[in-house]
């Protein structure tokens, strides 16, 4: 079906009364200075522009997108820990199920949530309708309550034309998706994912038809499930964010979902170093110093843990050994180093910083203890009890991290503190009794409680 024969929709066409909005050409000189770009969520979800989030079957897509349209619509200062920046009204339009299903999954949402049903979450199923009279019916209704983000779920059902026909595509967003920023509405496209072939990984994986499906959209979110348990209820799912035209990748978080007849309840997780070190979202470096996170390595292991080339893996080292993250170990394997992580106190204080206080002592050292700390034994920076007294800044974070997964975590927090109290990161076995023991006091300067039981 040719998509030019169809009329241009929406605001702008009804105040010009043509088929497609009236062109005007644009001096820039004398604009004033633009005001800041908005987001629904920062960084994620530009305000007006389109978000694609994508992925297999069963992954709970739809479930995210009305998460977050329950939070915008209902004033939620947070999706997932995450800002949202510009709440309001939300159009909802459903291209697969009726109002009787969402109806369950809506009232699931909101009793695991805390919270009671959206009056601003506005829902409209399109099932028997043609997708032009659903959009013209839905710009409309966006117009009117002055709809903040509008959903398109899912847009395969939505679409017009050949999905892997680029012209289609292209066509498709002129005419159903651009006019939705004419009323101010975020559109979010909930899409289908490729199907995987042989020896294809999900994560290069993007959405199904056309590349244009995605070159179009300003940001994408890919969804992978996880674990999943049907006796427990539960399921994880991974949001992996893979584009932005307008800020900066927000690094991939893991979402845990548990269902019962009453209530649906999602929660929110960082990825482990392992996870970190597998996504490819995130640069070399970053993937390598995650692995490091849970011990020394050799190249070859490194190369193994996060999927990269050895050349990229060995490139990774040489710079973050220039930037003093990174050491090596003294051991040798053949013609290979093994390394590890510097602790952060140890490592190089570059910048203006360094150069206005070269004679600052190191952080973890002060030359006199910290108000309301004796000047004994018990406070010296250089035992393991000083050191859990006079916590440095990056300590409470590193136990976050232990607390994830308290067996894997223990050796490198180890291998940090010794790294500070005793100088070399290998003699963490030496520090690990008396690590231990601190772990099991509270410590209101940590922010950080101790292992609860059946932890440690």
């Amino acid at each position: 079906m040719a998509l030019a024969a169809r009329p241009y929709i929406g605001k702008a066409a009804k105040a010009t009364n043509t088929d497609t909005p009236k062109l005007s050409l644009v001096r820039f000189a004398g604009w004033p200075t633009p005001t800041a770009r908005e987001f629904i969520v920062p960084d994620l979800i530009p305000r007006c522009h389109p978000t694609t989030l994508y992925g297999w079957g069963g992954t709970a897509k739809s479930l995210i997108a009305l998460l977050l349209s329950m939070s915008v619509a209902g004033g939620r200062e947070k999706f997932f820990g995450r800002d949202i920046a510009v709440p309001g009204p939300v159009m909802y339009i459903d291209f697969e199920l009726d109002a009787d299903e969402q109806h369950r999954r809506v009232m699931q949402l909101a009793t695991g949530m805390k919270m009671g049903v959206p009056g601003d979450l506005l829902y409209v199923s399109t099932l028997g309708v043609r997708t032009h009279e659903a959009i013209e019916f839905c710009l409309s209704g966006c117009e009117e309550h002055e709809a903040v983000m509008v959903v398109l779920d899912s847009l395969g059902p939505a679409m017009v034309g050949d999905m892997a026909a680029a012209k289609d595509v292209i066509e498709f967003h002129n005419c159903y998706i651009a006019p939705f920023k004419a009323v101010g509405a975020t559109p979010l496209l909930v899409d289908h994912q490729a199907r995987q072939q042989a020896g294809e990984g999900y994560q290069s994986k993007g959405a199904f038809g056309s590349a244009y499906k995605e070159h179009l959209s300003r940001s994408l979110i890919q969804v992978e499930a996880g674990d999943r348990s049907a006796e427990q209820g539960t399921l994880n799912v991974r949001l992996r964010h893979k584009k932005t035209n307008f800020g900066v990748l927000v690094d991939p978080f893991d979402v845990s979902l548990s269902f019962s007849d009453e209530m649906i309840v999602a929660s929110t997780r960082e990825l482990t170093p392992s996870d970190r070190a597998q996504e490819t979202t995130l640069n070399s470096k970053d993937r390598v110093l995650a692995a490091l996170e849970d011990g020394t390595a050799y190249p070859d292991e490194l190369v193994e843990t996060t999927a990269l080339t050895r050349s990229t893996v060995k490139n990774a080292i040489t710079a973050l050994k220039k930037t003093g993250q990174v050491e090596i170990t003294g051991e040798v394997q053949g013609q290979m180093e093994r390394v590890r992580l510097v602790a952060p106190a140890a490592r190089p204080i570059k910048g203006k910083a360094a150069k206005a206080t070269p004679q600052e002592p190191p952080l973890l050292v002060p030359s006199s203890p910290p108000p309301g700390v004796s000047d004994d034994g018990e406070n010296e920076p250089h035992t393991v009890a000083g050191f859990f007294a006079n916590p440095p800044g990056w300590l409470p974070g590193q136990l976050e991290v232990y607390r994830q997964d308290p067996d894997r975590h223990l050796k490198p927090l180890c291998a940090a503190v010794a790294a500070v109290v005793l100088g070399g990161g290998a003699l963490g076995d030496v520090v690990r009794e008396e690590v231990e023991k601190a772990l099991a006091k509270p410590n209101e300067r940590m922010r950080v409680p101790p292992p609860t039981k059946g932890e440690k």
